[in-house]
C-alpha cells in the first residue's frame, strides 16, 4: 500500500515529503491502537481491533498525502503575465476641421471664412477630451487634405503645409500636454472623399463622373475629362457642392483612460453573465483581479481560452489553474493546444511529475532552463529529492 501511494503521487521525487507524512501516520495509528486497545476486552478482540485500526489509519493517511503533494506542485507551477492585462487602457476618438484657407495660403487664420465656429467646436471637443482623460492625452496625429482642383503637385505642397501649420496652431492654442505628441502627414487630393460624396448624393452625373474613376488613376486625366463634361457645368457643380467638404484636417486624439472601480465591477459581473461579450483584453483584465491558482482565476482563464482559442496566453494559464488545482486533464487538454511553445515546458514537466513520469519531467525542467533558469533548477532539485 505504502509504495502504490508513493508512487501515485509523484515517484521517487517526492520521497522527500514522506518522513513528515509517514511520522503522522505512525502517530495517528498508534494513538487510534492504544485507544482501541484501552476499549476493548475479552478474548479474541485483540487481533480485530489491530486490523480496524491500520484501516482507519490508511484512511486518515492518504489525504494528508494528497494535500501535501499538491501543494509542492503549486510552488513549481509557473503563470504568465499578459502584456494586455498591463497595458493601459487607450481611446481613440476621431475629429475633422474643415479649416479655410485663401488661395496659395497655409497660416491658420481664426478670423478667415468659418475658421472663427470650427477652430471654437474643435477647442471645446479637446477640452473636454483632456478632461475626461486626466489629461493623459497621448498622441494626436493629423492627417491634412487637399480638394482636386488645380495642379496635383501643387495641392500635395499645400496639404502638408497646411498641416504643419495646423499643428503649430493646435500646441500654441490649446495648451496640449507636455507628455502629447503631436504628428503630422498628408494625403494631398482627395479623390477617394469625392468618391464616396458622389455615391452618396443624388447628382444626375455622379455614374457618369465613376465611370471616368474606374477608367483612370491620373488626376489630370480625371480633371480633364469631368472639365469636358457638359460644357463645364458638371466641374463647377463639382467645385461647388463637394469641394468644401474635402478640405481639411483629420485629427486622431489618442488617450489613455483610467480604469474606474465601477467598470472593473461591471465586467466581473458580465464574465459570468456574457462572457461572449467581452473583449480579449477584458477577459485578462479580469482575471488578474483575482490570484493564480484560485478557482475564480481558473473559471476567468477558462472562458478565455474557450472563447478565444488563438491566444496563447490564454491556454497556457488555464492550464496552469487547472495543474493548480489537481485538474490533470484539463491541464493536459490546454497543453495540447500550444504544443511546442517553449513557456509550457514548465507546467509539462510539472504534469508528467502528477502522472509519475520523473524522466519526462526531469526532460521538461531542462528544456524550460532557458526560459527560467531559477524555477528550472529549483523543481529539478524537488524532482531530485534535494528539497
Amino acid at each position: 500500500m505504502k509504495k502504490g501511494l508513493i508512487q501515485g503521487i509523484a515517484g521517487v521525487g517526492l520521497l522527500v515529503l514522506l518522513p513528515s507524512c509517514n511520522t503522522q501516520k505512525q502517530t495517528t495509528g498508534n494513538d487510534v491502537y492504544a485507544i482501541a486497545r484501552t476499549t476493548q476486552s475479552g478474548p479474541g478482540q485483540d487481533e480485530e481491533t489491530e486490523i480496524q485500526s491500520e484501516q482507519l489509519s490508511r484512511n486518515i493517511v492518504v489525504p494528508q498525502l494528497q494535500i501535501d503533494a499538491l501543494s509542492v506542485y503549486k510552488r513549481m507551477i509557473t503563470y504568465i503575465t499578459p502584456e494586455e492585462e498591463t497595458a493601459p487602457v487607450v481611446s481613440e476618438e476621431k475629429l475633422t476641421a474643415y479649416v479655410d484657407f485663401p488661395a496659395n495660403g497655409i497660416q491658420v487664420n481664426p478670423k478667415y471664412g468659418n475658421n472663427s465656429a470650427v477652430l471654437t467646436k474643435l477647442g471645446e471637443r479637446l477640452g473636454s477630451l483632456m478632461q475626461s482623460a486626466d489629461g493623459n492625452v497621448r498622441n494626436i496625429r493629423i492627417m491634412g487634405y487637399a480638394s482636386p482642383d488645380g495642379n496635383t503637385k501643387e495641392n500635395d505642397r499645400l496639404a502638408g503645409n497646411r498641416a504643419i501649420q495646423f499643428k503649430n496652431y493646435l500646441q500654441k492654442q490649446f495648451k496640449l500636454p507636455a507628455t502629447c505628441q503631436v504628428s503630422v502627414d498628408w494625403a494631398g487630393e482627395d479623390w477617394e472623399g469625392l468618391k464616396r460624396l458622389l455615391v452618396a448624393s443624388d447628382k444626375k452625373y455622379a455614374s457618369q463622373v465613376l465611370a471616368i474613376f474606374q477608367l483612370t488613376d491620373d488626376p489630370d486625366s480625371r480633371r480633364k475629362q469631368i472639365k469636358a463634361m457638359d460644357k463645364g457645368t458638371v466641374y463647377k457643380d463639382i467645385e461647388k457642392s463637394f469641394f468644401s467638404r474635402l478640405r481639411r484636417m483629420e485629427l486622431t486624439v489618442e488617450m489613455e483612460l483610467p480604469v474606474a472601480a465601477a467598470d472593473n465591477s461591471r465586467l466581473i459581473e458580465q464574465v459570468y453573465a456574457q462572457p461572449e461579450k467581452l473583449s480579449l483584453p477584458e477577459l485578462l483584465r479580469v482575471a488578474s483581479f483575482y490570484r493564480p491558482g484560485t478557482e475564480q482565476y481558473r473559471e476567468v482563464y477558462e472562458i478565455a481560452a474557450y472563447t478565444y482559442p488563438s491566444c496563447t496566453v490564454a491556454q497556457l494559464n488555464a492550464a496552469a489553474a487547472a495543474l493548480a488545482l489537481g485538474d490533470k486533464e484539463s491541464a493536459r487538454y490546454f497543453l495540447q493546444q500550444v504544443n511546442g511553445d517553449l513557456r509550457s515546458y514548465n507546467n509539462l514537466g510539472v504534469l508528467s511529475l502528477m502522472d509519475g513520469d520523473k524522466e519526462s519531467a526531469i526532460a521538461y525542467f531542462r528544456k524550460y532552463m532557458s526560459q527560467n533558469p531559477r524555477l528550472a533548477r529549483e523543481n529539478l532539485k524537488i524532482v531530485y529529492g534535494e528539497n
